[in-house]
């Protein structure tokens, strides 16, 4: 490797550790940046993490640097009109690249949206420096099978393609947050004032269980069964898990009062 590329690539791993929070190596208890709270959703940005990448045609690209926008409906009412939840990544790589313009992930391939205008900085060589995102929901997460989530980005034609390597983890833990923020959210209709307001707020976790009920698969919704009946007095900890629809159940049984958690018992049973 000649002397100008080292300075390079160790001026990039320099600007990268400067702008970059997270790496393959790091824990990610703190990788949320930003929550937005909309009216019937919540916004999750994460803080930026640099990924593991690896050619696997033509040659390696000089950094990259990634971060998550998940939306999280508090509503059926949230999901029309929203936007797609996106894994965005700014990719530089020299200009003797054509520009990444598709991505494959989970067997699937789709074009990359451009989020900004593609830039260019020139010394003794030129870099090119793509801004680009492609849709990632937070169910593709919670169901992604494997620890590191892997996605290759390919040019027209197929002569440059890159792997990209992010841990699953990283996105999981936007997932938890994202679960909390959305588990502590009132419906708007609970905060009416006046006398009936005690009731409704007791019987919203008879709603929200029945609402994430309806979204968790088969086995979630055993496991959440088997918890609810073995901790009757919903002060037992609910097992660990990735599981939104799981976490949010658990979470909503443990916020009802003993009659509430009576009837979603009783609930429960009709269900099988």
């Amino acid at each position: 490797m000649n002397t100008y590329l080292r300075l390079i690539m160790l001026s990039s791993g320099l600007l990268m550790v400067g702008c970059t929070s997270y790496d393959s190596s790091s824990q990610f208890d703190d990788v949320v940046k930003s929550i937005t709270e909309r009216h019937n959703y919540v916004q999750i940005t994460t803080k930026s993490i640099t990924p593991e990448t690896q050619a696997l045609v033509g040659a390696d690209i000089v950094k990259a640097a990634s971060h998550y926008v998940g939306h999280y409906s508090t509503s059926d009412a949230g999901k029309a009109g929203q936007a797609p939840s996106k894994l965005i990544t700014e990719v530089s790589f020299f200009k003797n690249y054509q520009e990444f313009n598709s991505v494959a992930i989970n067997g699937e391939t789709i074009e990359l949206e451009n989020m900004r205008v593609t830039s260019e900085t020139c010394t003794e060589h030129c870099v090119t420096t793509q801004y680009v995102a492609f849709p990632f929901s937070p169910e593709t997460v919670a169901n992604w099978s494997e620890p590191q989530v892997r996605f290759v980005f390919s040019n027209t034609g197929g002569s440059n393609r890159v792997q990209f390597s992010i841990p699953k983890a990283y996105f999981t833990a936007a997932n938890e947050e994202a679960a909390r923020v959305v588990g502590q959210r009132i419906n708007p209709s609970v905060v009416a004032r006046g006398p009936e307001t005690s009731e409704k707020v007791a019987q919203h976790p008879e709603a929200m269980i029945d609402y994430w009920y309806q979204k968790a698969n088969e086995n979630d919704r055993n496991v959440f069964a088997d918890w609810a009946f073995a901790n009757r007095d919903g002060s037992g900890a609910l097992p660990t898990t990735q599981s939104q629809p799981l976490q949010m159940m658990g979470y909503w049984y443990q916020q009802a009062t003993p009659t509430s958690r009576k009837a979603i018992l009783t609930w429960l049973l009709n269900q099988s």
